[in-house]
């Protein structure tokens, strides 16, 4: 093996191994919104149980 062999092999481990890292970066990036997301959803699904109550204590007060 030549060295320009081995200088081409080392630039195409040295971007392998960065484009590896960038995957890597993106996987937790997605993991972390989605994270994110379930704890809006969580949220807004507590909201809305909370509007149904108010909603049917007010129906109850209509009634009295």
């Amino acid at each position: 093996m030549n060295e320009l062999q081995r200088d081409m092999k080392y630039q195409v481990n040295e971007e392998k191994a960065d484009t590896e890292s960038k995957i890597a970066m993106k996987k937790d990036a997605i993991q972390s919104s989605d994270e994110s997301i379930q704890l809006y959803e969580d949220e807004q699904k507590s909201l809305q149980e909370k509007l149904q109550k108010l909603n049917e204590k007010q129906q109850d007060l209509a009634m009295k």
